[in-house]
Protein backbone atom coordinates (compact mmCIF):
# COMPACT_ATOMS: atom_id res chain seq x y z
CA UNK A 1 0.00 0.00 0.00
CA UNK A 2 2.63 2.65 0.82
CA UNK A 3 4.82 1.49 -1.85
CA UNK A 4 2.11 1.28 -5.02
CA UNK A 5 -0.22 3.50 -3.08
CA UNK A 6 -3.84 3.38 -4.77
CA UNK A 7 -4.37 6.78 -5.24
CA UNK A 8 -1.99 8.47 -7.78
CA UNK A 9 -2.14 12.11 -6.82
CA UNK A 10 -4.04 14.58 -4.93
CA UNK A 11 -7.55 14.03 -2.42
CA UNK A 12 -9.33 17.24 -2.24
CA UNK A 13 -7.93 20.84 -0.94
CA UNK A 14 -7.16 21.64 2.75
CA UNK A 15 -7.31 24.88 3.65
CA UNK A 16 -4.97 26.29 6.84
CA UNK A 17 -6.41 27.35 9.81
CA UNK A 18 -3.59 29.38 10.98
CA UNK A 19 -0.46 30.37 9.18
CA UNK A 20 2.18 27.31 8.65
CA UNK A 21 5.03 26.67 6.79
CA UNK A 22 4.98 23.34 4.19
CA UNK A 23 8.56 22.57 2.78
CA UNK A 24 10.10 25.22 3.00
CA UNK A 25 6.79 27.50 1.33
CA UNK A 26 4.68 30.06 4.22
CA UNK A 27 0.99 28.96 3.61
CA UNK A 28 -1.27 31.66 5.13
CA UNK A 29 -4.69 31.18 7.04
CA UNK A 30 -7.69 30.38 4.61
CA UNK A 31 -4.63 29.21 1.72
CA UNK A 32 -5.70 26.00 0.03
CA UNK A 33 -3.27 23.50 0.01
CA UNK A 34 -3.39 20.49 -2.38
CA UNK A 35 -1.78 17.05 -0.69
CA UNK A 36 -0.09 14.58 -2.46
CA UNK A 37 -0.28 12.36 -0.47
CA UNK A 38 1.60 9.08 -2.24
CA UNK A 39 4.71 11.95 -1.81
CA UNK A 40 4.65 11.38 1.97
CA UNK A 41 4.92 7.44 1.30
CA UNK A 42 8.13 8.12 0.25
CA UNK A 43 9.35 10.81 2.61
CA UNK A 44 13.36 10.25 3.44
CA UNK A 45 12.98 11.83 6.76
CA UNK A 46 9.65 9.63 7.45
CA UNK A 47 11.03 5.92 6.16
CA UNK A 48 14.71 4.16 5.24
CA UNK A 49 15.26 3.79 1.81
CA UNK A 50 11.81 4.75 0.62
CA UNK A 51 12.21 3.92 -2.97
CA UNK A 52 12.63 0.26 -1.78
CA UNK A 53 9.93 -2.63 -1.34
CA UNK A 54 10.44 -4.44 1.80
CA UNK A 55 7.80 -6.21 2.81
CA UNK A 56 9.93 -6.71 6.28
CA UNK A 57 9.33 -3.03 7.12
CA UNK A 58 9.24 -1.94 10.88
CA UNK A 59 7.00 0.36 11.54
CA UNK A 60 5.14 1.70 8.60
CA UNK A 61 3.43 4.87 9.01
CA UNK A 62 1.65 5.08 5.27
CA UNK A 63 -0.89 7.31 4.15
CA UNK A 64 -2.51 5.31 1.97
CA UNK A 65 -5.76 4.79 4.12
CA UNK A 66 -6.11 8.19 4.78
CA UNK A 67 -5.35 10.13 8.29
CA UNK A 68 -6.60 11.38 11.21
CA UNK A 69 -10.65 11.99 10.60
CA UNK A 70 -10.01 11.43 6.78
CA UNK A 71 -8.75 7.92 7.45
CA UNK A 72 -10.15 5.06 5.29
CA UNK A 73 -12.79 2.84 7.64
CA UNK A 74 -11.47 -0.25 5.29
CA UNK A 75 -8.05 -1.03 5.79
CA UNK A 76 -9.15 -4.56 8.42
CA UNK A 77 -10.64 -5.39 5.05
CA UNK A 78 -8.32 -4.59 2.51
CA UNK A 79 -5.18 -6.22 4.89
CA UNK A 80 -7.32 -9.76 4.85
CA UNK A 81 -7.99 -9.44 1.11
CA UNK A 82 -4.24 -9.13 0.33
CA UNK A 83 -3.36 -11.58 2.87
CA UNK A 84 -5.63 -14.01 1.47
CA UNK A 85 -5.05 -13.46 -2.26
CA UNK A 86 -1.24 -13.74 -1.86
CA UNK A 87 -1.23 -16.68 0.71
CA UNK A 88 -3.54 -18.51 -2.38
CA UNK A 89 -0.90 -17.36 -5.08
CA UNK A 90 2.22 -18.28 -2.94
CA UNK A 91 0.73 -22.14 -2.03
CA UNK A 92 2.10 -23.56 -4.60
CA UNK A 93 4.69 -23.04 -7.34
CA UNK A 94 6.44 -19.93 -7.27
CA UNK A 95 4.54 -16.85 -9.74
CA UNK A 96 7.42 -15.28 -11.48
CA UNK A 97 6.90 -12.09 -13.78
CA UNK A 98 6.29 -13.26 -17.38
CA UNK A 99 7.72 -9.66 -18.72
CA UNK A 100 10.42 -7.32 -17.75
CA UNK A 101 9.64 -5.22 -14.48
CA UNK A 102 10.14 -2.09 -16.50
CA UNK A 103 7.10 -3.70 -18.71
CA UNK A 104 4.73 -3.76 -16.65
CA UNK A 105 1.78 -1.27 -17.87
CA UNK A 106 0.73 1.03 -15.36
CA UNK A 107 -2.17 2.96 -15.48
CA UNK A 108 -2.34 6.65 -13.48
CA UNK A 109 -5.19 8.63 -13.46
CA UNK A 110 -5.73 11.47 -11.16
CA UNK A 111 -7.20 9.06 -8.15
CA UNK A 112 -6.11 5.76 -9.01
CA UNK A 113 -2.98 4.09 -9.68
CA UNK A 114 -2.72 0.82 -10.51
CA UNK A 115 -0.96 -1.58 -12.86
CA UNK A 116 -3.66 -2.42 -15.25
CA UNK A 117 -2.37 -6.26 -16.22
CA UNK A 118 0.18 -8.54 -14.23
CA UNK A 119 1.38 -11.58 -16.48
CA UNK A 120 3.10 -14.36 -14.57
CA UNK A 121 3.90 -17.80 -15.25
CA UNK A 122 4.48 -20.84 -12.64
Amino acid sequence: MRYAPFRSHVTFARYATEDVEVGGTLVRAGEQVLPALPAGNRDPARFTAPDRLDFHREGNPHLSFGHGQHHCMGPPLVRMLVRVAVATLLDGPEPKLAVAERELPWRADLIIRRVESLPVTW
